[in-house]
């Protein structure tokens, strides 16, 4: 895994922290929608999809009965409704109707979440399904970022084949670099301010909440994998689409969209504790780091310091200890967030 520049650079000098002096003291003078989208409440099942599209059959909703077997609604007319502008439903492969495959396939369209509800003959069916559609880019930012440490940290539904990703697997390292983009969004709408991290007014707020990702994750000299010239460049232009993918990299793709979704939904906490911004270390700087853990100060030859975050300052790097590491214990991200004076400038606990 080769080493990552910062990734806050000098248009955070510049543009960052700027809040305006004649602003509503009770209250900020922006008024941006939620980061988060909303729920569905007390889901039956809930689905992880991608406009680039997932496993096959993670896509196919099959309503059950009480033993577990699809529902048999032979004689009915079965139908099934969720936000057009996000998913379009179909019959099941090799099913001509819904009623016949006991349910539909769901072909993701748009970012969002989304509730689908069934009727037979008219009838509501007392099942509802929420769809998890994260923006594309989160998936492909978090592929092109730690594809290496996704295929490691999957966990694999044994009952189902050595490359089936189980629903419930998470990826800690996975975890932490979603949370990062989450928490510059946050950050962002705190502050009403998208240049803190580089990103384009206009792009930030064109649709939110799919636009605050994308405008973060696509915002020049941020993320190193959108540069057309970075090595990882081409996992992530590959990713936005799973077919465009070589199968060594499709666990990590199929893990990428569980963690994407449960970033994006909020079903994932932040084990970061607020950090906005990871990188790689050297040998050299992690030898650095782990010499001075609990210390005041950042050391020279560390890769962070607080002259790279002026508006963010003082930081604090955060070793965390679930994050994937390389034989030799080198961790493969460290973290930055924010700190008071008093705390410890380098520390390795959440």
């Amino acid at each position: 895994m080769r080493s990552r520049t910062p990734a806050i650079l000098a248009v955070l000098t510049l543009l960052a922290g700027c809040y305006n002096p004649f602003a509503d003291p009770f209250g900020p003078w922006w008024d941006w929608p939620s980061s988060q989208p909303d729920r569905i409440v007390e889901a039956t099942e809930k689905f992880s999809l991608a406009t680039g599209g997932v496993a096959p059959g993670r896509d196919e909703l099959v309503i059950y009965d009480q033993n577990g077997n699809p529902r048999d609604f032979s004689g009915q007319t079965l139908e099934c409704e969720a936000d057009d502008d996000i998913v379009q439903l179909g019959p099941r492969p090799d099913y001509n109707s819904a009623a016949e495959g006991s349910g539909v396939l769901i072909v993701a369209t748009a970012p969002g979440v989304t509730a689908i509800r069934c009727s037979a003959d008219g009838t509501l069916l007392e099942e509802v399904y929420e769809v998890t559609i994260p923006p594309q880019s989160l998936i492909q930012i978090i592929m092109a970022e730690a594809g290496r440490q996704l295929d490691e940290e999957a966990q694999i539904d044994e009952d189902l084949g050595s490359e089936v990703v189980s629903l419930d697997s998470q990826s800690p390292t996975g975890d932490g670099i979603g949370s990062v983009i989450r928490n510059r969004i946050e950050l962002i709408n705190t502050q009403g301010n998208p240049a803190l991290f580089g990103a384009e007014d206009e792009k930030y707020t064109n649709d939110p909440p799919a636009s605050y990702y994308e405008a973060v994750i696509m915002a020049e000299n941020q993320f190193s994998p959108t540069d057309p010239s970075d090595p990882s460049h081409d996992v992530f232009d590959d990713a936005q689409d799973r077919n465009f993918l070589q199968d060594s990299w499709l666990i990590a793709y199929d893990q990428a969209v569980l963690t994407a979704a449960g970033v994006f939904n909020g079903d994932i906490e932040d084990p970061t504790g607020g950090a906005f911004a990871f990188r790689s270390p050297t040998q050299e700087q992690w030898d650095v780091l782990a010499q001075n853990i609990g210390g005041a100060y950042i050391p020279e030859g560390s890769g962070f310091s607080d002259s790279s975050f002026p508006a963010l300052a003082p930081i604090q790097i955060l070793i965390h200890p679930e994050v994937w590491t390389y034989d030799d214990g080198r961790p493969s991200f460290v973290f930055a967030r924010e700190r008071s004076d008093s705390d410890p400038a380098i520390v390795n606990n959440p």
